[in-house]
């Protein structure tokens, strides 16, 4: 789920929405890895819709955004973007999950 100004979207970065994000750019399959780098405004905004188009046919739900409606709602987040990202590098296994530290043990006197 994706929150864009008030609004909740589900979002999918599947396969399903990197296929249509290659058909509506005309990018390659050997292209998709470097998705989020160096993207037009218009690709970010096209990948974003597919997600978010996903989302809604994967949860069964009806998608009423058009990709005008959705730069729209950036207007007021500009940061939905940076989310939006986020969530597809979750999706496609690319963020890194924290470790925790391991805890330092305390020398003899119970000092660090």
């Amino acid at each position: 789920m994706i929150t864009i100004g008030k609004e909740d979207h589900p979002i999918k970065f599947g396969f399903n929405a990197l296929r249509k994000y290659s058909k509506m750019t005309n990018t390659s399959l050997a292209d998709l890895d470097k998705l989020g780098q160096e993207m037009t405004l218009d690709n970010a905004l096209i990948l974003m819709y597919c997600g978010i188009e996903d989302g809604y046919r994967a949860s069964k739900q009806e998608m009423k955004l058009s990709v005008d409606d959705l730069a729209d709602s950036i207007d007021g987040d500009f940061n939905a973007i940076a989310r939006c990202m986020e969530i597809l590098g979750e999706m496609m296994g690319q963020v890194n999950e924290k470790k925790p530290k391991p805890k330092q043990k305390k020398n003899w006197l119970g000092t660090d």
